[in-house]
């Protein structure tokens, strides 16, 4: 199954009040099962922002098939990755009002036009119907025939929400965080290769609603993990952040 049919797997299942989310559960395929014969993993503590996280994501960076969720520990503001292969990884942290993300999206100099973007824009919008919102945070790559670039992508689903019974869930939306990869084809254009969500969100009716805010900060990018432990220690995502 490749990552976009990944993407795909959110079941409506049952019947909720008004007042309550659905009680949806992702598909548990979605992320990678740690590798108990490695010692490797990530640790980090927020210290801003000063609120618990809904959730903390590791992606080796040049594999996007690899793709971890954290323990969050205490208070909600630590997290705890385990059983990480050595290999440099991509932190992104969700907050219920935004999500902190350093994702690498090329290895060369970003030489993407102004008209590549747009285009790009464009086939993003037609892609995935089911989302009638999208938002491109971060766009990176390489113009030209045969280019490719890497996006971060939110998607929201504003619009009714039905359960397999048909039946509608009220005050609910669905939001999709996730990377695309797209290549210019030539004449055809800009073509959206894959996806690779990182996290759904069935967004009920007390929850933030819309598109959350992005932030990209480089705390969260290559970090290098070994045979141990990688302890990134207290960590102020307002000090660096760069947009």
């Amino acid at each position: 199954m490749n990552w976009r049919a990944l993407s795909l797997l959110w079941l409506l299942t049952v019947t909720v009040a008004a007042d309550e989310k659905s009680g949806t559960v992702q598909s548990s395929r979605l992320y990678s099962a740690p590798d108990p014969a490695a010692a490797g993993g990530i640790r980090g503590r927020l210290v801003l922002p000063n609120a618990p996280l809904r959730g903390a994501f590791a992606m080796l960076t040049h594999n996007p098939r690899q793709l971890y969720r954290a323990e969050l520990l205490g208070d909600g503001k630590e997290f705890l990755f385990r059983g990480l292969a050595v290999g440099k990884y991509d932190l992104m942290l969700l907050y219920e009002d935004g999500f902190y993300e350093g994702f690498a999206l090329t290895r060369e100099d970003d030489t993407l036009t102004t008209q590549d973007r747009a285009h790009i824009q464009a086939t993003i919008g037609r892609a995935t119907p089911f989302f009638d919102t999208k938002e491109i945070h971060r766009c990176a790559g390489t113009t030209g025939r045969e280019g490719k670039a890497r996006c971060v992508l939110q998607e929201l689903r504003t619009k009714t929400i039905l359960t397999q019974a048909a039946t509608e869930i009220k005050n609910s939306q669905i939001r999709s965080l996730k990377l695309a990869w797209l290549e210019d084809v030539g004449a055809t254009g800009w073509q959206l290769v894959n996806t690779r969500e990182i996290v759904r969100q069935e967004v009920g009716p007390r929850d933030r609603k819309g598109v959350l805010p992005h932030h990209f900060n480089p705390q969260l990018s290559k970090i290098r993990v070994t045979d141990q432990i990688k302890d990134l220690g207290n960590l102020n995502l307002h000090q660096v952040e760069t947009n």
